[in-house]
């Protein structure tokens, strides 16, 4: 059966760590720049709604083997990627019900 946004096994945001460097592989291979800054749509369609409508297996396949003739390539070769989609759906689980905000999950410096 598919796993989807709202299931028990993947609704649990990634620990503050993990979203920290899932934030940070997203950025390197630089999603944003087709999906938008916040993964929202913007050339390509929002990461986040993907991950809110469709299921755990479709959303491995979209990354991992990707659609080239739509523009999407695939990242299965990719270790960062490959190596982390278990975070790297928890994130965008955690964007599509609000348990992780859009933006920067750095702590923010605090003036002196």
């Amino acid at each position: 059966m598919p796993t989807h946004a709202g299931s028990e096994h993947t609704d649990r945001p990634p620990a503050n760590d993990n979203i920290v460097n899932t934030w940070r592989i997203l950025r390197a291979v630089d999603c944003a720049r087709c999906h938008g800054k916040d993964y929202d749509g913007l050339a390509a369609p929002s990461i986040v709604d993907y991950a809110r409508t469709q299921s755990r297996e479709m959303f491995d396949r979209m990354v991992l083997d990707g659609d080239p003739p739509r523009g999407m390539p695939a990242y299965r070769d990719n270790p960062q990627i490959a190596g982390h989609i278990d975070d790297i759906y928890r994130y965008f689980v955690g964007r599509a019900n609000g348990t992780i905000r859009a933006g920067s999950p750095l702590p923010q410096s605090q003036p002196k």
